[in-house]
């Protein structure tokens, strides 16, 4: 329970810090074309940012809104955001969002978009507060956004009624875009994603304006999945309750090893670094005691062995070379065998009993929780992790209470 409370305090801890401002150099542009140099509060935004924070070179700090600047670039990734004027529908497309009004959310005014690709052709992409993706393309000063909505059916006469309707609009706004340099099947199939539609411009740039070059943003090198191999011990305190013979014996804490491998798959690309972390590891459970029943000696030798499935959401500190963390999660723990023994000690006597099954093979499958603290340092990592107590028995006359505490080490490997 020490362990519980530990654990709780450093993920409110980690999760405070995320609150810290996270300066990086940056550049701040202004609408008559002056430019200042200093240092942006950079997030790594999930949702596009309606404000940024810059200190200049004396350290005085200002804040800006779209309608004040003409755009920003931030040196990491080298992102760059305009500031756009538009109307846009942020409505949420679920179905109980849009079959409960026929309203639809409306926002307008200055925002800062995203720059997807730069040229004499831009595509940027502004992300609301519902996580909508809103794209437009910027051409000689002339801003076209492209529309994607999403309706629901009202009408009871309709055969699509109580449906959702997708409006491809912006289909036929890259058609009259592209003109003849595209064909025109091509266009009125692609998807509303960066990757067609930046497809469609990049050949509409080389056919409208020959000989010049466009500049795709960078990929975000700290939001790729990660693999690697992991490695430890864990030190196992059992306890039996009920009235199964097993409950009479004491069992002391046993020591096995642990050995895996993990993909940690971010979440989102917020600096925060919230991640899923999914491991398949090797571990066992290994115990011994002996005790009297019945007036007779018995010893029990156990060691299940199993392989666990683990899930966990893990928050990395963003900042450093040495980067806490702290996680929680559920293992899926599928019995592979083990030994398995209760054997009756005859004492004065050259005969030996066959041993008995002590716990018939222990549970086949079972849900332990976990949660854990560690510290990454580049591609190693280093971990303490507690599993909560769980049952392992698959007798109801007897309850075990099986917990862990492990001590990993993590090494990415790509």
């Amino acid at each position: 329970m020490r362990f519980l409370y530990l654990t709780c305090a450093c993920l409110v801890a980690t999760l405070s810090l995320s609150a810290q401002q996270n300066f990086i150099p940056g550049t701040v542009t202004f609408p008559n074309g002056d430019s200042a140099r200093g240092l942006i509060d950079y997030r790594k935004w999930d949702k596009s940012p309606l404000q940024i924070v810059f200190r200049d070179g004396g350290g005085a700090e200002k804040t800006y809104k779209p309608e004040d600047i003409k755009g920003f670039r931030v040196a990491e990734n080298e992102e760059s955001y305009l500031s756009i004027n538009a109307r846009m529908d942020v409505t949420k497309e679920t179905v109980d969002v849009l079959s409960d009004s026929r309203e639809r959310d409306w926002v307008s005014g200055a925002f800062f978009f995203r720059v997807l690709m730069n040229g004499p052709v831009k595509l940027l992409v502004y992300a609301d507060r519902n996580s909508r993706e809103h794209f437009a393309v910027v051409e000689k000063d002339s801003v076209t956004q492209l529309v994607k909505k999403v309706v629901y059916v009202h009408d009871q006469d309709s055969p699509d009624y109580s449906k959702l309707m997708t409006h491809y609009f912006y289909r036929q706004q890259l058609a009259n875009i592209a003109g003849k340099c595209v064909a025109q099947q091509k266009v009125l199939r692609l998807d509303y994603s960066e990757k067609d539609i930046r497809k469609i411009l990049q050949q509409y740039v080389t056919c409208r304006y020959p000989g010049e070059q466009v500049t795709l943003r960078k990929e975000d090198r700290q939001t790729k999945a990660t693999f690697g191999v992991m490695a430890g011990g864990s030190m196992n305190f059992i306890r039996f309750t009920g009235d199964h013979p097993l409950a009479r014996g004491k069992y002391d804490p046993t020591f096995s090893p642990v050995a895996g491998i993990f993909l940690d798959i971010p979440i989102s690309r917020n600096r925060q670094k919230f991640s899923w972390n999914n491991e398949v590891v090797y571990t066992s459970r290994p115990m011994s005691s002996s005790f009297m029943r019945s007036g007779l000696h018995y010893e029990a030798d156990i060691d299940l062995q199993y392989i666990q499935i683990q899930t966990l959401v893990k928050y990395t500190y963003p900042k450093g070379k040495l980067r806490p963390y702290a996680n929680v999660g559920v293992a899926g723990a599928i019995s592979i065998g083990g030994k398995d023994e209760l054997r009756r000690i005859v004492e004065n006597s050259s005969f030996t009993p066959e041993p008995e099954k002590a716990l018939d093979g222990g549970r086949e499958f079972f849900l332990p929780v976990l949660t854990g603290v560690g510290v990454r340092y580049e591609k190693l990592h280093a971990e303490l992790r507690y599993t909560f107590p769980h049952n392992i028995s698959p007798f109801l006359a007897l309850n075990s209470h099986v917990m862990s505490l492990q001590l990993l080490v993590r090494y990415t490997l790509f």
